[in-house]
């Protein structure tokens, strides 16, 4: 394929935006994952400490 044609460049434009999105989404994911297990941790440590 030659890369001067015109169809080339968006289709590479909107396939890069894709993968930037997704990356994001991912990282955003993995954050809340993290977010999450702290704070199930944190929840289950308060609750273990207010039963015993």
């Amino acid at each position: 394929m030659n890369d001067d044609q015109p169809t080339s460049d968006p289709t590479r434009a909107s396939r890069g935006r894709l993968v930037r999105v997704v990356r994001t989404l991912a990282a955003s994911a993995t954050r809340g994952l993290a977010t999450g297990a702290g704070t199930a941790t944190g929840t289950w440590i308060v609750w273990w400490i207010t039963h015993h």
